[in-house]
């Protein structure tokens, strides 16, 4: 099962979850650029919608790495892009 999501808190969460980030697609639509990030792994969905409804729950510390890791994924994403 794939999820694709455009929240990093919401990939952080699925990374601290177990997920793996199998993609990074860019967008860049006019003069805005984004990331959508795309995870694979047991039980994505459900813990998407956990995530979803507000019911999540994970170490701070593997939140706070997830952010910076997906942040710093997407930044190199978007410089490439933009080369």
């Amino acid at each position: 099962m794939r999820v694709l999501t455009t929240d990093v808190f919401c990939g952080a969460y699925l990374l601290a979850q177990g997920a793996k980030l199998v993609d990074l697609l860019v967008d860049r639509t006019g003069s805005r650029e984004a990331g959508t990030f795309v995870f694979e792994g047991p039980d994505v969905l459900a813990h998407q919608e956990t995530y979803s409804r507000g019911k999540a729950v994970a170490h701070v510390k593997a939140i706070r790495d997830g952010v910076t890791e997906l942040r710093a994924r997407l930044a190199r994403a978007l410089r490439r892009a933009a080369a």
